[in-house]
């Protein structure tokens, strides 16, 4: 048996969550088997989540202006954050696992089950009101909860943030598209379709408008690898030019030491010959005091002269290597910029295609996403579509 997941936000109705108004599709002969995990005030958990960081923030600011009164009253009156967020989760549809049919008690234990570990896998998301409703079409939980982090070096230490909530639990997002939530909200539903399975039924993915954005997005995850794997070559390049300009750098040092060795064999009055002392010959002298400083000399200045031209060889094939290196990254940079360029017109291609779904709705973009391949493919000659398929 397959059953598809819907993984929703929701506007968190406390009064609707809670039963205390009853809506038309609501059957209140059946709220009784509705399940009432929690159902805590919103505020009262907003003072003990963030009432002690509050408290040192507020410490810390030397203009009373800069402190804050009311953290509830502060994050819903401003922009960036809200209060709380809700979750709706459901297995299949009312044709399928209606609150009415045979499995609408598969579907309430399923749901309860999965619903038992949420908290624990999701430390940061403060769960407040959590209610299962068994008196609508179709089972479905409701998970309201609050988001915060902790360790915050902005802010309040503990403070409300969706996108950092869910980094310290492990999501991190790579751009529109591949955010935190969406990343967070695919691992509960193969945390969903764990316990389904449990109970013999498989997750089915249907193939709606995700199918036709597929290709694009498996292009623009393609075209983001590469460029990471480009960035870090150019990394590597860079950290090896820098090595070999350490080198000739110490190259160019060695240079100077055999500079100073040279003026100082110069200097040196040990090589100097010393005065003839009483009566002896100039042969005698010379094989006995310059003949010795003449050979030492001379094997000095060879191993100088070796160790100088070895020094000069090598600095002209570390320059060579450098300027490779430098021409391999200035391609590398060059590849990795057009790139780039291809993976911000495959987002814009992206972006479109969600408008025109948006506005022109599902069923009509698959139409004519369908007929435009079918035309397409109808438009190569057989010869070629041959070919193509091999």
């Amino acid at each position: 048996m397959k059953r598809t997941i819907s993984f929703n936000t929701g506007k968190g109705s406390y009064r609707h969550n809670n039963r205390t108004f009853t809506a038309e599709n609501v059957d209140p002969e059946k709220s009784r088997f509705n399940i009432n995990y929690c159902e805590m005030p919103i505020k009262k958990v907003y003072h003990e989540l963030f009432d002690q960081a509050l408290a040192n923030y507020n410490a810390k600011q030397k203009r009373k202006d800069r402190q804050i009164e009311n953290y509830y009253k502060h994050i819903e009156s401003g922009k960036q954050e809200k209060l709380f967020h809700e979750v709706i989760i459901q297995v299949g549809n009312k044709d399928d696992m209606s609150a009415t049919g045979d499995h609408a008690e598969l579907a309430k234990t399923i749901l309860d089950e999965y619903y038992q570990g949420f908290q624990q896998r999701n430390p940061h998301l403060k769960v407040f009101s959590a209610h299962l409703h068994m008196d609508e079409a179709t089972p479905h939980l409701h998970i309201d909860f609050i988001p915060f982090t902790t360790g915050s070096k902005r802010g309040l230490e503990t403070r409300v943030s969706l996108k950092k909530a869910l980094e310290q639990q492990g999501f991190k997002g790579a751009g529109r598209g591949d955010t935190e939530w969406s990343r967070w909200a695919q691992s509960e539903k193969e945390q969903l379709a764990k316990v389904m399975r449990r109970h013999g039924i498989r997750w089915e993915q249907k193939g709606t408008h995700e199918q036709h954005l597929s290709v694009l997005d498996y292009k623009k995850q393609e075209r983001t690898k590469e460029v990471e794997a480009l960035d870090a070559q150019i990394e590597v390049k860079e950290s090896e030019v820098q090595a070999l300009e350490e080198r000739v750098a110490g190259l160019k040092e060695t240079e100077t030491t055999i500079q100073e060795i040279e003026d100082m064999l110069r200097s040196d009055t040990e090589l100097e010959p010393p005065e003839p002392q009483g009566l002896i010959t100039a042969k005698s002298y010379k094989k006995k005091f310059v003949d010795p400083i003449i050979s030492k000399l001379k094997s000095l200045v060879k191993a100088l002269a070796e160790k100088y031209f070895e020094g000069w060889n090598k600095y002209y094939n570390l320059c060579s290597s450098i300027k490779s290196l430098r021409h391999e990254n200035d391609y590398l940079r060059s590849e990795n910029s057009k790139l780039t360029e291809v993976n911000e017109e495959l987002r814009k291609e992206n972006k479109a295609y969600k408008i025109l779904q948006k506005y022109l709705g599902k069923g009509k973009v698959e139409n004519i996403a369908y007929m435009v391949r079918t035309f397409k493919h109808n438009q190569i000659p057989r010869q070629e579509r041959r070919q193509e398929e091999r």
